[in-house]
């Protein structure tokens, strides 16, 4: 099926000044969840593992309870469902806290019987489960996947549940709208994260910095100072693995250089070609290679998702790439490390414009089309029910104040607006067990707008990733490679391989 992308990337380009009028603090009312759009994998929100859910006490900033809860779904017929989310029985306290969760839906709705799958969502796994007609009734994917789920017929419409609850007036609209399609809805928000600089506080005190590097040449000069190999210490840390993951921190370094997604794949009529072989993604991977062998910044060995993370929490790493809800898994995988010691700060400007980008990802729940209606309908207010619940949100994030691994105060971008977001907002402050205050150079810039938000490649976007870290991992390894003739080679097999087979 040829790809629809470019007329959702005008709608997701317009997220960057609409998602303005709503930041402040990172707000979601769920617990976040772990997801960058490549490379982690999907983690459960965490709720209270509590037999009943906590009534709000006289000091506690109070949500109100938006949706129209149905007296009934489904008639009062059985329903069962299964839906995505469950925590892996690995963490059975997080086990016991959904298996909670569910009981008290069905205290709510008797009839309906929730089958969970602790399924993390991949572009590869997925279309698997498409083939062998085994998608959940509730499923998940990334904010660059809705219109392919759309246009193939895995989703099925949403909209008079969010026109009849009004949800449309609650959630950010072009968030909202990431998964809408010829005035139709078809998924629920889940989560939106913008990428970013995390750094070590005290590390960067003791070479002599007060904040973050706004510039990437201040970036080069910082890092080489802080710097320490024979403690094992890289000035600067990011995926260089070779996998698509290390193509998304590559595209996320590369938006600060001027890329926009008309230079990655162009479109003519039914034609797309690959714009990515010269500009700014050579230059991009030019520095790179600067940092590599003359600065001498880098780890010695190739990161991936989870070992970039860990250089941060030992502190074999001052200054690492990451998405702003991977704080939310640092402090459940390293509950011992200096969280305290962490801030997050946009990353350098590198462009023709001085502004720092920030590439956008998150998740958005969907129903499969193959759902009976009463299926959809219990489905939804599953859904709902978690995200909404004024008592299941209040529940959440009191067990965070026992509980290491409900963790709240990430540095999300709102999914929210109006009278709701900012009660979110002082909600989450309230209860946060993440250091908020460290995060705020990043979410001011967002909210003043000294930060674009841009999305992800929406042509082919996986595809695109995997190409160019292929690149970058021979420039970071191998002195003698020029990025120019790599770089090229990589989007000539990149147009043949995928561009010219879109039908």
């Amino acid at each position: 099926m040829k790809t629809k992308s470019y007329v959702l990337l005008l709608n997701v380009v317009l997220l960057g000044a609409l998602l303005l009028s709503a930041c402040g603090t990172a707000a979601t009312t769920a617990a976040p969840t772990v997801a960058p759009a490549t490379a982690a994998p999907t983690t459960a929100p965490v709720v209270a593992a509590t037999t009943a859910a906590p009534t709000t006490a006289a000091d506690d900033v109070t949500l109100p309870d938006v949706i129209n809860w149905p007296a009934q779904i489904a008639g009062g017929k059985p329903v069962t469902i299964s839906v995505v989310q469950k925590p892996a029985d690995s963490s059975p306290d997080a086990v016991i806290a959904w298996e909670e969760q569910v009981k008290r839906f069905q205290a709510k709705y008797p009839n309906v019987t929730i089958n969970g799958t602790d399924y993390a969502y991949s572009a590869d796994s997925f279309a698997a489960l498409v083939a062998g007609n085994q998608v959940p009734t509730l499923f998940e994917v990334y904010l660059t996947d809705p219109s392919q789920m759309i246009d193939q017929g895995i989703a099925t419409d949403l909209t008079s549940f969010i026109k009849d609850q009004k949800l449309d007036t609650i959630f950010n609209p072009d968030i909202l709208n990431i998964s809408a399609k010829d005035g139709k809805y078809y998924g629920i928000p889940r989560f939106a994260y913008g990428m970013g600089l995390a750094y070590n506080i005290k590390l960067l005190k003791a070479a002599g910095f007060d904040s973050a590097p706004t510039t990437w040449d201040q970036l080069a000069t910082m890092a080489q100072k802080l710097t320490n190999r024979d403690n094992g210490v890289a000035g600067f840390s990011f995926i260089t693995d070779g996998t698509s993951a290390a193509g998304w921190h590559l595209t996320t370094i590369a938006y600060n250089f001027g890329l926009k997604n008309d230079q990655i794949v162009t479109q003519s009529g039914s034609k797309y070609t690959e714009n990515f072989a010269t500009g700014p993604m050579l230059d991009t991977l030019k520095f790179i290679s600067d940092l590599r062998w003359k600065y001498d910044v880098l780890p010695m060995e190739n990161l991936a998702w989870d070992t970039n993370g860990e250089a941060l929490a030992n502190g074999t790493a001052a200054m690492v790439v990451m998405a702003g809800d991977q704080f939310t898994w640092l402090r459940q995988t390293y509950p011992d490390a200096p969280i305290a010691d962490f801030g997050f700060a946009p990353l350098p400007a590198g462009g023709a414009d001085g502004k720092s980008v920030s590439l956008v990802g998150g998740n958005i729940a969907m129903v499969s089309a193959k759902a009976t209606p009463d299926q959809v309908e219990a489905a939804v207010y599953w859904r709902l029910f978690t995200q909404f619940d004024p008592n299941e949100i209040l529940a959440n994030y009191k067990s965070g104040q026992t509980d290491p691994t409900v963790v709240v105060g990430a540095p999300l971008l709102p999914l929210y607006v109006g009278d709701y977001e900012a009660k979110s907002e002082a909600l989450e402050a309230q209860y946060a067990n993440l250091p908020i205050a460290n995060y705020k150079p990043f979410m001011d810039a967002v909210s003043t707008g000294k930060i674009g938000l841009q999305p992800e490649p929406l042509v082919k976007g996986q595809d695109f990733y995997t190409a160019v870290a292929s690149v970058l991992s021979s420039v970071v390894t191998d002195q003698t490679v020029d990025p120019a003739t790599a770089l090229k080679q990589a989007a000539d097999t990149f147009q043949s391989n995928v561009l010219d087979q879109i039908k």
